[in-house]
């Protein structure tokens, strides 16, 4: 059929029909993908958000009977309270303090406390390092004086990251409210979607797609949720101790527990800080209290992570961290997600090779 002419054009015909609609269909995806790209960061925002607190969500739509509407905007409400609520104390905190400091160096007043003598023993450069925490401490208007521009360089270096912290909090916000609307279509939005992933893998892709979200939950309670935590009771901690700006080090503590690193590099400088200008009592109840803190997430996070799941704890962690350097906070969720679909693809290749094995074996002689 296919050496005849007629053959050979049926041919010729067919490859060029399919060609023109994988182009078609080729250009229609990217003119798509182009047009989302300015929102994409705040989609899949949404997406990992809505996600996250749907079991939440269906919860208090079903035992309080509200309607799906209702619902999702008193949980965006929720949200967008949860996220600007600590977002505004610390910017008013921030800026009264630098508003007291600026108060205190303009009346001649000490700004930075005196060192104290212990600093002297340290090894090198302990005796360079008391003489300018002295001098600044007695003059640290000389001293600002003296590094105008350095000081301007590092103003402005920490207004660009305030612009940067600025807009990715109104995209936050924006993620919320975008994942407030899905939450109301949530029904129709899963429906669709496991249809889709029914399409394309049949059985299994409705398997992924569980993997999925269920990997999304548990990576929001355990990084997440754990990080919330550990902050929190960190700030409490040093509100109570008065350390000073314990809001600012309480977010900055918020922010490296997420990113994987931990609060260790800020908190222990301030363990060291209050034995240093507290008295011993305080400083041994604020050691005891915080240390096992700064454990906290080595203990919960990996029960929190892998519960439920069939994926190895060690699949989700490295997708984590590597997720994490490759994409930011993005990349937190997304790495996870697309290493436990990758691990049970590997799976299922392996034990379907097995069974294939074993059907072509040979039977056993009498």
């Amino acid at each position: 059929m296919i050496e005849t002419e007629k053959g050979r054009a049926d041919i010729t015909r067919f490859t060029i029909d399919v060609a023109i609609r994988l182009g078609l269909i080729a250009t229609v995806i990217y003119v798509s993908l182009l047009l989302l790209q300015p929102v994409a960061a705040l989609m899949m925002w949404a997406i990992i958000l809505s996600v996250a607190v749907y079991p939440l969500y269906d919860m208090a739509r079903r035992r309080l009977h509200l309607r799906d509407g209702i619902a999702a905007a008193l949980f965006s409400i929720l949200l967008l309270v949860l996220l600007l609520t600590p977002v505004v104390l610390l910017a008013a905190s921030a800026v009264g303090s630098l508003d007291e400091y600026a108060r205190m160096l303009l009346r001649g007043e000490h700004v930075v406390p005196p060192p104290p003598e212990s600093v002297k023993d340290w090894p090198m450069v302990g005796a360079r390092i008391y003489d300018f925490w002295l001098t600044t401490s007695n003059d640290a208007r000389a001293l600002v004086t003296a590094h105008v521009g350095q000081l301007a360089a590092v103003g402005r270096w920490m207004g660009g990251v305030a612009a940067g912290v600025f807009l990715e909090v109104l995209q936050f916000a924006g993620a919320i409210i975008v994942a407030g609307v899905l939450l109301a279509y949530s029904e129709e939005l899963t429906g669709t979607l496991r249809a889709l992933a029914a399409r394309v893998a049949e059985t299994r892709g409705r398997h992924f797609l569980e993997i999925a979200g269920s990997t999304i939950r548990n990576v929001s309670q355990g990084v997440i949720g754990i990080a919330l935590l550990q902050s929190v009771l960190l700030a409490i901690g040093m509100l109570v101790a008065g350390v000073p700006f314990a809001g600012a080090i309480s977010f900055v503590c918020l922010v490296l527990a997420i990113v994987q690193i931990g609060p260790n590099i800020v908190m222990i400088p301030v363990i060291i800080w209050t034995w240093m200008y507290l008295p011993a009592l305080h400083a041994g109840l604020f050691t005891t209290y915080t240390l096992p803190l700064l454990l906290l997430d080595n203990v919960l996070r990996p029960i929190l992570m892998a519960r439920g799941l069939p994926t190895p704890m060690a699949v989700i962690v490295a997708g984590v961290i590597c997720g994490t350097l490759a994409g930011g906070l993005i990349g937190l969720f997304v790495g996870p997600v697309v290493l436990s679909v990758f691990y049970d693809l590997l799976v299922a290749w392996i034990v379907a090779g097995r069974k294939v094995e074993a059907i072509d074996a040979p039977a056993p002689a009498p």
